[in-house]
């Protein structure tokens, strides 16, 4: 290893260092380049990601002459010209390890950008993701020239509104957009579909299946505006035909729910490989999850948005969900369904593995489910139960005390059955604590506040927004002193 300068440390162990302390936080890097020339030399090579905004646009070419190990750009740019013009800028710089660019700002695909980064060899041959979620008015001309240009991409959003100008005609992506996109891009492993101008079929899941051989995770989230014909079939072709999918997210809204849902009852039979399933509302019904479990696919990653129906119905077939995947799942939403403690505790002697659960909006829930969670998974890191507006109170017991010294966050924000003591024993439950999140909830003070934040000291992150507390810290710090 090489030394330069002073100091006791060679540079490669400076830039090990640099390197974690970016994983936490980049602008760190900021104030680590102003110690010292050296720093900022070693700092310059180990920053990975760079903002562009319609303000730094002028400093684009410095900053791309500085920073010439950069692998992601993101655009935040307003104004079309604006848009145009930073593609054109690091079409003529070429970032040598540019591997991933993402679109912001609800802006117009540019016009010859995409043609312009694929002249530039560095570019071409390295480019790997491509993020258009910022996009409006894309279409099927954009999909062929992508295609062309990006044969080497890997992964692929798409994002396709609605949004139009004066004297403008909507645009809108067709099978025959993505059957040309399909056709050149071999290596593609992930692509997402969103926005309410996405006019697919069937025919667009076949042409990705059958040509993108490759093809690991599939995203549709459209609603019935796009008028598109995504059925049962397409997907279970793809589960059929696509050896290396595993990865599945399905938010379909649809203006007839019923017979959506039906067509889609049969397409997860042939689901054993999925490891990550995310699905809406018009797609959950009973016989769905039923056969979902029949298949018992080793997921790790589960979400289920949103519900039509009687909860009561499906909670039979999800138990047998989550006991098919029992020793997989790591990770699980359930948003938006109107669960219950009792409902919670059948279900959670399958989720001894999880490290993740999201139970926002699941109307009924109350700190029963929080303690219940917290004893019945060990590897639980993260919990998120906020907006649950269950009625009764915290009814703690020694029998909670069971300590969970894994769990770090914790956001339970707008909980009306939310104390000063509630919060006081989950602190005693989690000490290890570092994210907190109670914001509205009505019935907290500076006492709750102050006996959490002594009972968790690791807490670096708390949002209340919304309380009338005031002096916490003060008050904390007196009490330790």
């Amino acid at each position: 290893m090489k030394k330069r300068g002073h100091g006791h440390f060679p540079d490669d162990c400076w830039e090990l260092i640099f390197q974690e302390l970016r994983k936490d936080y980049e602008r760190d890097l900021d104030s680590i380049s102003l110690v010292s020339k050296r720093f900022l030399s070693i700092s310059n090579r180990v920053k990975l990601s760079l903002n562009v905004t319609d303000g730094t646009l002028p400093l684009l070419p410095n900053l791309l002459r500085r920073f010439r190990h950069i692998k992601s750009i993101f655009i935040y740019t307003v104004a079309q010209k604006d848009r145009d013009g930073v593609v054109d800028k690091i079409a003529e710089f070429g970032v040598l390890n540019l591997e991933t660019i993402k679109f912001f700002g609800l802006t117009e695909p540019s016009r010859d950008g995409f043609r312009a980064l694929a002249l530039n060899n560095n570019v071409e041959n390295n480019l790997k993701v491509l993020d258009f979620c910022g996009l409006i008015s894309m279409q099927d001309n954009n999909l062929v020239s992508i295609g062309d240009c990006f044969p080497r991409l890997e992964e692929l959003r798409i994002s396709a509104g609605n949004q139009i100008g004066k004297d403008k005609v909507a645009a809108r992506i067709t099978d025959d957009g993505v059957d040309a996109l399909a056709s050149k891009l071999k290596e593609l492993k992930q692509i997402a579909f969103t926005g309410d101008a996405c006019s697919i079929t069937d025919k667009s899941l076949i042409s990705l299946s059958i040509k993108c051989i490759k093809l690991r995770k599939i995203s549709l989230c459209m609603s019935s505006i796009s008028q598109h014909r995504v059925t049962g079939d397409g997907i279970g072709f793809v589960m059929r035909h696509s050896p290396n999918l595993t990865s599945l997210s399905l938010v379909l809204w649809s203006s007839q729910h019923s017979a959506l849902s039906f067509s889609m009852e049969n397409a997860f039979t042939n689901a054993k490989n999925l490891h990550s399933l995310t699905m809406g509302r018009d797609l959950i019904s009973y016989k769905c999850i039923y056969l979902l479990a029949e298949a018992r696919p080793p997921l790790k990653k589960l979400k289920l948005i949103d519900i039509k129906g009687q909860y009561f119905v499906i909670h039979g077939a999800l138990k047998m969900l989550l006991q098919a995947c029992q020793l997989t799942l790591e990770e699980l939403t359930v948003r938006g369904w109107p669960l219950t403690d009792t409902g919670m505790g059948d279900l959670a002697k399958y989720l001894s593995n999880l490290t993740y659960i999201d139970l926002d909006r699941s109307f009924g829930l109350t700190s029963i489910t929080f303690y219940t969670l917290t004893r019945s998974c060990p590897l639980l890191e993260t919990l998120e139960m906020g907006y649950t507006n269950g009625q009764e109170m915290d009814k703690f017991s020694p029998e909670y005390l069971q300590e969970n010294s894994r769990m770090r966050h914790l956001d339970i924000c707008e909980n009306s059955w939310l104390t000063d003591t509630t919060l006081k024993n989950f602190g005693q439950v989690c000490p290890n604590l570092q994210f907190l999140g109670v914001s509205r909830c009505p019935h907290l003070t500076n006492f709750g506040i102050g006996e959490v934040l002594r009972r968790c000291p690791a807490i670096t992150r708390l949002h209340i927004n919304g309380l009338e507390v005031s002096d916490i810290f003060l008050d904390v710090v007196l009490t330790i002193l």
